[in-house]
């Protein structure tokens, strides 16, 4: 697998910042404003499944695994979420109470 695309579908799978940079410059030339700003793109689960679907590695492959695995699996991964959602939660409490 191309591991360029592989990487790709991962990162959108797992979320993923960047900063935009935004420039203003006079009729001179001379930079006068710059602005980075940090964006926060969250995981996908449409990325997710095709990353999951991607992987070759039979020991991975969740068609293989049994009913208590996959069960063991939703429940980790409903902590994780749950664990994610409750910092997002309180970093907007913390942003509201700035001036």
């Amino acid at each position: 697998m191309n591991e360029e695309i592989e990487r790709a579908v991962f990162r959108k799978a797992t979320g993923y910042e960047i900063q935009e940079i935004t420039e203003e410059y006079s009729g001179d030339n001379e930079l006068l404003k710059r602005k980075i700003t940090t964006k926060h793109f969250p995981p996908d689960m449409s990325a997710v499944k095709v990353y999951a679907e991607m992987d070759d590695d039979p020991s991975r492959n969740l068609a293989s695994l049994s009913d208590s695995q996959l069960q063991q699996l939703k429940l980790r991964l409903i902590a994780q979420l749950n664990d994610f959602t409750e910092g997002e939660k309180n970093e907007d409490n913390y942003s509201d109470n700035q001036p």
